[in-house]
Order: C-alpha cells, then structure tokens, then sequence
C-alpha cells in the first residue's frame, strides 16, 4: 500500500513539473531578470487617478504609492530566485519597498509643507523645505540602483532612480 502512495505522489510531481516546466529546473540569473523585467518594465509610481490640489488627494496619492508599488513588488518576490544570487534579490526587493514607503511618506510631506507655508518667511523657506524632502530618497535609490546593476534588473518602485535608457537597454538584452 505505501508503494502505491508514492507511485501516485511521484506521478503528481511529474504531472506538476510538465504543466509548470519551471518547477524542474533551477532559476538562472538571466531568467531571474528577464522575468523582473517583464514586471517592472515601465513601472509607475502609482495606478490611480486622484484629485489634486487637497489634503485628501494628497493622502490619496500616498496610499497609492504604497499599494501599487507593493502589489509589484509582491509580483516580483514571488519569482523564482537564483540560489547564487537569491541573498543579494532579497535584499533588492526589501530596499525596494523601503523606497516606495520613502516615497509615499515624502509625497505627502511636501504636500503638507506647501500647506503650512503661510507667512513670507515660510514661503522663502519652502525651497529647501522641499528639496531636503525631494532628496530624502537619494540614499536608498542609490543602493537600489547598485542592487538594480548587479541583477541586471529595473526599477521596480516607478520612482525613476533608473533612466529611460537603462530600461531601453535591458529590453534590448532580453
């Protein structure tokens, strides 16, 4: 009886592996970034459309950032991983999601400093304001974009830390 039960588990397997032909061999890196590329390819910050101009829009937006960029994101871990390169993906992936959460967070704190800016003093002040909260990213998109060259992946976050031409290169090569 128990040859039975594994006969009919190892048929199983064999029938997963010829519907899914993936499931019977290893990732490489090749295939690890053709199929990131397929998902963050042109990658935008956010899906949505929303109202601009108001807090709730704003809010909005952030929301989005985060919801888009995690579904992506969820998309992308669930890729097969190379063994030889899975440590260094995993780490890719996580400074991804910190970007979209920098992002997310830095979209509406320079929506709330143009709103606070009221006075004369303020308003002057709003320009570098603004551009720490622009910059705030800078650290992580530059870890993400090393992470990004040696995978051979996109950005993945829509922030556009990757240039037009880095992503027209990679469709090239795949």
């Amino acid at each position: 009886m128990k040859k039975i039960g594994l006969i009919c588990a190892a048929v199983l397997c064999l029938g997963l592996v010829a519907a899914n032909p993936a499931m019977g061999r290893q990732a490489t890196p090749a295939g690890y970034s053709q199929a990131v590329m397929r998902i963050c390819a042109g990658a935008l910050l956010f899906d949505g459309r929303h109202q601009t101009g108001t807090r709730s829009g704003a809010i909005e937006v952030s929301r989005d950032i985060r919801a888009t960029g995690d579904r992506r994101l969820r998309r992308v871990d669930a890729v097969p991983k190379p063994a030889t390169t899975a440590r260094l993906a995993t780490r890719w992936i996580a400074t991804e999601r910190q970007l979209v959460a920098k992002y997310a967070w830095a979209y509406l704190q320079i929506w709330y400093a143009i709103e606070r800016a009221g006075t004369p003093r303020e308003r002057a002040e709003l320009p570098a304001v603004l551009g720490a909260l622009i910059h705030a990213p800078d650290e992580l998109q530059g870890e993400a974009a090393r992470l990004e060259q040696a995978l051979d992946v996109p950005d993945c976050t829509g922030g556009g830390h990757s240039s037009p031409s880095d992503t027209a290169q990679l469709r090239k090569r795949h």
